[in-house]
């Protein structure tokens, strides 16, 4: 199925609407994180044709890439166990509510999904590196990290190189 919207703001009202259906609640603590999340999903739609998780890596590859559609695979697990999903634009009650702090989410998909989307098969170089947030679990794809965190702001310099193993 292709969605056709013509703004990020368009697909914000679309998630709110399906999450409030769903009986799901958005991070409303963070809203600047979820305005990013949203641009970042209505990016990876016109990118990809879908919307992919903007906090992990993308393959451009539906079949690879099914477990990242958002609201992703992991969101429910990880609500009901850290309170929010790994990019936080989910939350719990407790949290919507106030009663329980928002906390950054360890990521619970597997390295070699995440591998997986830069094999060779694809075009892609096989020599990329993948590094990861040792304080969120955020990964990026290159031959270095110049950038803070764009999940949990920590520094470039604390992430950590990545193996396929």
């Amino acid at each position: 199925m292709t969605i056709k919207l013509k703004s990020a703001q368009a697909l914000g009202g679309v998630i709110k609407n399906n999450a409030s259906l769903k009986g799901y609640f958005l991070n409303n603590v963070d809203k600047e994180r979820v305005d990013f999340l949203i641009d970042g999903l209505f990016l990876n739609l016109n990118r990809y044709g879908y919307i992919s998780c903007p906090c992990r890596l993308s393959s451009g590859k539906y079949y690879k890439d099914e477990d990242l559609i958002c609201p992703c695979d992991y969101m429910e697990y990880d609500v009901k166990e850290y309170g929010a999903c790994f990019c936080g634009l989910y939350v719990s009650k407790d949290i919507f509510d106030g009663k329980k702090e928002f906390a950054p989410v360890p990521e619970r998909r597997s390295p070699k999904k995440t591998f997986a989307v830069i094999s060779k098969d694809e075009n892609k170089k096989v020599d990329d590196i993948v590094w990861r947030c040792p304080i969120c679990g955020y990964r990026i794809s290159g031959e270095k990290v110049t950038e803070k965190c764009p999940k949990c702001n920590a520094s470039p310099q604390v992430f950590e190189r990545q193996s396929e193993e």
